[in-house]
């Protein structure tokens, strides 16, 4: 809202200037100031006060040089108006100057708030005024008067000191209207800031449509750091050599990370098709576009339709030297990043030889070498190493001086502390990523979403749900539509099955796996990891038999015998999908047959292993508690360990998803009474029974006892009675007891009645 000031006199007078002008004796008084500060009202005051005094006004209509007119003369001038004989006239000491020419806070003291709303100009006192002129009749004196005279650079300097007041000054900056030396547009001039900017856009608009002038905004936005409006110009004058050059000098694809997703899709829409489809560094552009789009298998068709199907073998890429540039090779490499593969011993000699060609202070692709090996470590479990080049990325990143890149590091740290079980480190991390998203220059919504992803799953690991079932509410499914790599979609798989299996039912779980098994069918990743995780969730739901069906269902070599048979040779398992069905297949014979002699081995060696993450390691530990404990040996001990562990960092969430084994395990009141001695592991424990999933909250609700909502589950994936007594460890005549009870509590007089009512009242999955 314009600030309300007494109302001033359109002209206010300048007694004290015009008494010490007139009062010089030197045969030329100059007062040189630009247009809009007075100079007409002042001369106007000086033939009032002296008529006989020859006063020379040279306004806007002095177009060509001026002789200077015989002394005694007062001259008032804006700087670029040349007077010719003024400089000789300067020479002999004949000339006194008067200035600035700007009104004082003095002179306007009576109009209190006036010098602070026009910084002592004169052209601006009626738009100080209430009722004076409009921003468009404001903006056209600006162009007119002050705008007109200046080149190119000086209109850019402007207009990005204008649309960024808090960067340095240009150099350009130097000697325009409004500026002060130094520092910029003076503060105080609210009144003209939307119309001068106004009348800016308007004069470059008209410049461009000269080439030359073009070319010189061009270059001038491209000086000041502007550099997709400047490419922008070049290509509006078809200057398609020189855009390609400041793409280049942009970092080619890595644009995108300098000024956002949004400029970078009209960057490359301004380029004419054959060049699209040609250029390299263009077609490099459009690759990362589809990556950014989430559309990895069109990355590969561009690659291909480019290179030839060569770019499918991403090794043979990397080592082609004599075919591909540099830049092609790297580009190679950062590619895998999104693409679900391992990383064997080959690939990686061939990243470091890529490494070794890339000039010791590239900062931004040697950040980019390790930001992609850093997603490669953490898919192979290998934290340490994954920590290092880390490490390594954010330090080249930080010189670079990216924020978006440094805020993939701090994600990617963040989510190797959840896989290892590390809340608070990875809440450091990701309040450390916060940062560097804020201080991105551009909105990036897409990897907001990520950021509130990671944050929801470490608030679900902590045990509050609200977040991360909101986020699956509300942005799942533009996030599956958007880039994402890997781990972030095994994070997401991993904590959004639990939670919508712990917090909804096993169905609605499996019909979020459903909808990322469609979405990831695009370019025929993640099917196993969403395999793997569907028969989880059927066996966390209690239908055993079913999730057996599912894994042995899936092309791999960890059949349930070969797992039986395996023995040591489970610790020595490194590819992430091995280890998780070798693992689904340990938790299976934990539960239906915890007395196979085999079993405490093949448990023991994949606790050696040391591609587990946390929540994989204090599961395989749970039920390695169940074992011993179902085959009469002591458990205390190992549950004890690990529970401690898990308290220490509040990661609650890796026992909700055992909570059927933690159950059995504290049924037994001599090992409750000794893990309740602790009181971490009994508040702890308290926190686990007290988020119970809806399921056993209903069963709850209905009456039923932990081991009849069992039985439940059991007889409705179609167990017989001495099957369902095989996989609780009960008698048949146990079973039978439990029927009975059921039936009563659902009133209900047989098997099918009581799954159907208990369908009805979403006790079963």
């Amino acid at each position: 809202m314009r600030q309300t000031i007494p109302e001033p006199p359109i002209r206010l007078s300048r007694n004290a200037l015009v008494a010490a002008i007139l009062a010089d004796p030197a045969p030329v008084v100059l007062i040189e100031s630009e247009a809009g500060t007075g100079k007409t009202w002042l001369a106007q005051d000086l033939r009032a006060a002296a008529p006989g005094r020859t006063v020379l006004d040279l306004g806007p209509e002095a177009t060509g040089p001026v002789p200077l007119p015989p002394g005694p003369v007062i001259l008032l001038k804006r700087p670029a108006t040349p007077v010719v004989g003024l400089a000789r006239a300067e020479v002999y000491g004949q000339v006194s100057r008067h200035g600035p020419l700007l009104f004082s806070g003095a002179e306007m003291a009576g109009w209190p708030g006036l010098h602070a709303a026009t910084g002592g100009w004169a052209c601006l006192i009626p738009a100080a005024r209430a009722g004076g002129p409009e921003a468009d009749v404001l903006a056209t004196f600006l162009r007119a008067e002050l705008l007109a005279p200046l080149s190119a650079p000086a209109l850019v300097a402007l207009d990005s000191h204008l649309a960024d007041p808090d960067a340095p000054p240009l150099p350009a900056l130097a000697g325009l209207p409004f500026v002060t030396p130094g520092k910029g547009l003076a503060a105080p001039l609210t009144a003209i800031r939307a119309p001068l900017a106004k009348a800016l856009r308007a004069m470059l608009a008209d410049l461009a449509q000269d080439r030359e002038q073009a070319r010189a905004i061009a270059m001038a936005l491209a000086r000041a750091g502007r550099l997709p409006e400047a490419m922008g110009h070049l290509q509006a004058i078809a200057a398609w050599e020189a855009a390609m050059s400041a793409l280049t000098e942009a970092g080619g694809p890595f644009f995108v990370h300098r000024f956002g997703p949004a400029a970078f899709d009209r960057m490359l829409a301004g380029f004419p098709a054959a060049m699209l489809a040609l250029d390299e560094v263009l077609v490099l552009c459009r690759a990362i576009q589809a990556i950014k789009q989430g559309e990895v298998q069109l990355m590969r068709r561009i690659l291909t339709d480019r290179w030839g199907p060569v770019m499918e073998d991403a090794p043979a890429v990397m080592a082609g030297r004599a075919r591909f540039s540099l830049q092609v090779r790297f580009f190679r490499l950062l590619a895998r990043t999104w693409e679900d593969f391992g990383l064997d011993a080959r690939y990686l000699d061939q990243a470091y030889a890529l490494l070794a060609e890339l000039p010791a202070g590239d900062d931004l692709r040697r950040g980019s070498f390790h930001n992609a090996v850093l997603e490669f470590y953490i898919r192979d479990r290998r934290f340490g190493e994954a920590e290092h080049v880390a490490h390594r990325a954010a330090g080249h990143y930080a010189k670079a001086g990216i924020s978006i890149l440094s805020f993939y590091i701090d994600l990617h740290r963040a989510i190797i502390r959840l896989f290892l079980g590390h809340l608070r480190q990875a809440r450091r991390h990701a309040a450390a990523a916060r940062g560097h998203l804020a201080a991105t220059p551009y909105e990036s919504p897409g990897d907001a979403r990520l950021l509130a992803l990671l944050d929801a799953c470490i608030a679900y690991e902590g045990g509050e749900a609200e977040p991360l079932s909101r986020f699956l509410s509300l942005d799942i499914d533009a996030l599956a539509q958007g880039e994402i790599w890997p781990t972030l979609v095994e994070l997401t798989l991993s904590y959004g099955s639990q939670a919508l299996s712990e917090h909804r039912s096993s169905i609605a779980a499996r019909a979020f796996l459903d909808r990322w098994r469609v979405t990831e069918a695009r370019s025929s990743q993640f099917r196993m990891l969403i395999d793997i995780r569907e028969a989880a969730v059927i066996q966390t739901a209690g239908r055993w038999a079913e999730a057996a069906a599912k894994a042995s269902a899936l092309p791999s070599r960890m059949t349930l015998a070969f797992v039986q048979g395996a023995g040591a040779a489970l610790g020595a398992l490194d590819d992430r999908d091995e280890v998780a069905l070798a693992l689904l297949w340990l938790r299976h014979l934990a539960q239906v047959s915890p007395g196979l002699p085999a079993l405490e081995q093949g448990l023991r060696a994949m606790l050696d292993n040391r591609h587990l993450t946390a929540r994989q390691r204090v599961g395989a530990e749970i039920w390695l508690a169940h074992v011993l404990r179902r085959t009469r040996r002591l458990a205390q001990a190992q549950l004890r360990r690990t529970l401690l562990a898990v308290a220490e960092e509040g990661a609650l969430a890796i026992l909700t998803e055992e909570r059927a084994f933690l159950s059995d395990l504290l049924a037994t009141r001599r090992l409750r009474e000794g893990l309740d001695r602790h009181e971490s592991l009994r508040r702890l424990l308290r926190q686990v029974a007290e988020g119970a999933p809806g399921r056993t909250a209903a069963a709850q609700a209905a009456g039923l006892t932990r081991q009849e909502a069992r039985v439940l589950h059991a007889i409705g994936e179609g167990a017989a009675n001495k099957a369902v007594a095989n996989l609780l460890g009960l008698s048949e005549a146990t079973v039978k007891f439990h029927l009975a009870n059921l039936y009563r509590k659902l009133d209900v007089t047989n098997r099918a009645e009581a799954v159907r009512a208990a369908a009805a009242l979403r006790l079963t999955g």
